[in-house]
């Protein structure tokens, strides 16, 4: 399985951590991000950062500086997550994008433009993060997002040299509109966040709108493929079943977890047998391809009956998703790629292809 797959795998898994069981509540100034507030100052913004309902870290943005603060706007950043280069560029400022981890997953064509011109490079990944790439290209800021021990004592070395190093924590955020506000979060380093909060605003409106359109009968959803003989199965109150339920689908696995569940092939044959649609399916682009997963496959009753779409229609050269890039920024428009597969009417979908 390929690297999307597991970055994927790690994201259904990321998304639904441990402690979200509890109400963390929003964080000030949001309406559905729980993982970090702000406010603004007279000459800038605070930020509190939290993560499973604990507060991480407060960042002072201030756009004089001083010792114990980011100057703003920020000119230059390094981005561990495609996510990041989203939230960046709908703010208008993919110039400032100096260093991506995994630049041959992205799918924004201008940022693609910049990383074939060199003015983008990659810093690498996990284990294989080139941290002296990083140094030289002297970001204001690092945005990155869950590493493991060995790459967080690489970016304590960053901090120590003065490079502000920011973990963001929009992936463990249980609502699509939670993910999105972050833009505000993003909004704020390039002093930018009335149009940010402009942005979130016409994109909130607009999916709420779509989350009222009517479906006749709610189909049963199911979602994903095992792995090793696991079927991670996203919780019921998690990121995507939230979606699958804003557009009108009935979530085989409804409960109010936020985590991934890992059930056997068996389990998932006896609860969805009945599934009516059958989505993200990794990295396949025909229904034949599933069994490649496991032959089982070959006699569940969804290969055969659902209809099966997957999410990366819009895929880059080597096979990034532009659902989990430009979708973060969009979940209106994947809202309504749901509606027009649970309603029948799946033609011109933008994130989703139908698997035949």
């Amino acid at each position: 399985m390929n690297r999307l797959v597991i970055i994927i795998i790690a994201l259904l898994f990321l998304s639904s951590c441990k402690g979200f069981e509890q109400e963390c509540g929003v964080g000030k100034n949001n309406r559905y991000a729980e993982n970090f507030g702000f406010e603004k100052t007279e000459n800038g913004y605070d930020i509190t950062l939290r993560r499973n309902c604990k507060e991480v870290k407060v960042l002072h943005l201030s756009r004089t500086g001083g010792k114990s603060a980011i100057k703003i706007p920020i000119r230059s950043a390094v981005c561990f997550s495609t996510t990041h280069t989203a939230f960046i560029s709908q703010l208008g400022e993919t110039a400032s994008i100096k260093g991506i981890s995994g630049t041959e997953y992205v799918c924004d064509p201008n940022v693609v433009k910049m990383i074939e011109e060199g003015k983008i490079v990659e810093i690498g990944y996990d284990k294989q993060l080139d941290m002296e790439r990083i140094i030289s290209l002297k970001p204001d800021v690092v945005f990155a997002f869950g590493v493991d021990n060995e790459s967080l004592s690489g970016l304590q070395k960053l901090e120590k040299i003065g490079i502000q190093v920011i973990i963001v924590y929009d992936y463990i955020e249980p609502k699509p509109l939670g993910r999105t506000e972050w833009i505000k979060f993003f909004g704020c380093f390039y002093d930018k966040l009335d149009e940010a909060q402009h942005y979130f605003d016409s994109v909130e409106n607009k999916y709420n709108e779509i989350k009222e359109l009517p479906v006749e009968t709610s189909p049963k959803v199911l979602v994903s493929l095992p792995w090793k003989g696991t079927w991670w199965v996203p919780g019921g109150n998690s990121f995507f079943a939230n979606f699958v339920k804003d557009a009108g689908g009935k979530y085989i696995f409804d409960n109010e977890s936020t985590e991934s569940l890992p059930y056997s092939i068996e389990q998932v044959f006896g609860a969805a047998s009945d599934a009516d649609v059958w989505l993200n399916t990794n990295e396949k682009t025909k229904r034949s391809q599933i069994l490649e997963v496991d032959s089982r496959l070959e006699k569940f009753s969804p290969y055969n009956n659902a209809r099966i779409y997957n999410n990366n229609r819009i895929s880059s050269k080597y096979g990034g998703s532009d659902f989990w890039e430009s979708g973060i920024v969009h979940p209106d428009i994947i809202l309504l790629d749901l509606h027009k597969i649970f309603t029948g009417d799946d033609k011109n979908l933008h994130y989703y292809m139908k698997l035949d």
